[in-house]
């Protein structure tokens, strides 16, 4: 009974680590793209993005909350 319980707990932690690192790969592909994302903003139009970073410079047409931490999104000045 412990071997399948250790062997569940495994499992579970390497598909953890899996959707981390594919996270990862969508959040440098995101960063690339949010440096045209936000050159393309005007200074009349408002940008808001994470202060935490965790989705690297990608920004946002509207507040609310950072999908990745839940952190509300400050305006970018």
């Amino acid at each position: 009974m412990k071997k399948l319980l250790v062997l569940a707990m495994l499992a579970t932690g390497l598909a953890s680590c899996g959707q981390k690192e594919a996270a990862k790969e969508e959040t440098k592909t995101v960063a690339a793209d949010s440096t045209q994302h936000a050159e393309a903003h005007s200074d009349s139009t408002k940008a808001y993005k994470c202060p935490m970073k965790c989705e690297g410079e990608k920004t946002y047409a509207q507040a609310g909350k950072c999908p990745s931490c839940g952190m509300d999104l400050a305006q970018v000045k």
